[in-house]
């Protein structure tokens, strides 16, 4: 499979999801999906299981609209774009069938977080999500002579207009 097509396959799951479009989600995921979620120990078999969450989180989860790339990528080997807001692919990396997605969300109560999903693919389908969750902070004083201080991400999702293709 071409790296185009995964990241064209994944710009279009992200878009889906970003707009809440169960259905539309479902097309992006095998019949036997599995989330997991390792921090916790927990398993979830299915999308149905997946909606559910999603529509039961307290506090309504992260809000439509509310997952945003910024930084933010889809790793593997291969060519690298930038994303926008949206979830249109602006930088991916990846080849064959596994894939890594970083995504930063602003939940409920305004924090930031990190997803970082480990994807395997069958068919170009998700077969399964491997999901951490980090929360966004500042780096501590102390390192700073030995660190180098990255981009930080704007705090709310950038617009559209703002977003560019490397």
């Amino acid at each position: 499979m071409s790296q185009a097509s995964v990241a064209d396959m994944y710009e279009r799951y992200m878009e889906a999801a970003n707009k809440r479009d169960y259905e539309a989600v479902a097309q992006f995921l095998t019949d036997d999906y599995v989330e997991e979620y390792p921090q916790s120990g927990e398993r979830v078999r299915g999308f149905a299981n997946v909606q559910a969450i999603l529509e039961n989180y307290p506090g309504g989860g992260v809000k439509p609209g509310n997952l945003y790339m910024g930084t933010a990528r889809l790793v593997g080997e291969g060519d690298r774009w930038v994303m926008t807001p949206t979830f249109a692919v602006l930088r991916v990396t990846g080849a064959g069938d596994f894939h890594t997605a970083v995504v930063r969300a602003r939940y409920p109560d305004e924090t930031d977080w990190y997803i970082i999903s480990i994807i395997e693919l069958r068919d170009m389908k998700i077969r399964k999500s491997t999901v951490f969750f980090a929360p966004v902070y500042e780096a501590p004083e102390w390192r700073a002579q030995w660190v180098e201080p990255m981009e930080k991400p704007e705090a709310r999702p950038p617009t559209e207009s703002r977003a560019r293709r490397w």
